[in-house]
């Protein structure tokens, strides 16, 4: 439970930043947090792909921010994103709770033996990266709902059973990608306003 409160913090101070640097860094945290959710259920090569990944991503954006100042105000936009995010996973986390069949002991630390805490910070983060890609104005918040969603995923790939390797490789480019095609867009962004 205190790793998906790190997910669910992270996730909103990522969204409430108005200057890309701090949220890069802040998605960075989340990225981490994920990992830790996941616990001994991944294999130290995956955490250790998935962390790599995360901290290019975060390392792309925090260059194409250029400086400290560079970002976009959320403004009204952060709250949108969190009520529905919050609406949505508090329902989701509900409707798992109960067709789970099994008796489920949530603790503080330790392990998800249900995999429940997995789901509901994999749903956390795809609804919190849905919610921001549909308010956001420009590509700095839509560069970060797409990382949060792709973060989502990866939690959601440590629940299917079998190699996960490949999986977890082709989401670590995929993020890695969508972090080189947010930083494009947000430089041809940044001449557009300077000129």
């Amino acid at each position: 439970m205190l790793m998906l409160g790190l997910v669910a913090v992270g996730t909103l101070a990522a969204n409430g930043a108005a200057r890309l640097r701090f949220a890069a860094l802040a998605f960075f945290g989340v990225a981490l947090a994920a990992q830790l959710i996941a616990g001994p259920a991944t294999s130290v090569w995956q955490a250790t792909l998935s962390a790599t990944a995360a901290l290019v991503c975060a390392a792309i954006l925090f260059i194409a921010a250029r400086d400290g100042r560079y970002g976009e105000e959320p403004g009204w936009r952060l709250w949108v994103a969190t009520i529905v995010a919050a609406g949505t996973t508090a329902a989701a986390f509900a409707f798992l709770r109960t067709t789970s069949g099994e008796d489920v002991h949530l603790t503080p630390l330790g392990e998800d033996p249900s995999g429940l805490i997995r789901q509901a910070a994999a749903f956390w983060l795809l609804s919190s990266g849905v919610a921001i890609l549909l308010t956001a104005r420009g590509a700095v918040r839509g560069s970060l709902g797409a990382l949060l969603m792709l973060t989502g995923t990866q939690i959601l790939v440590l629940l299917v059973p079998g190699p996960q390797l490949a999986l977890a490789l082709m989401l670590a480019w995929l993020q890695v990608v969508v972090a080189l095609a947010g930083a494009f867009l947000i430089l041809n962004e940044r001449a557009l306003r300077e000129t």
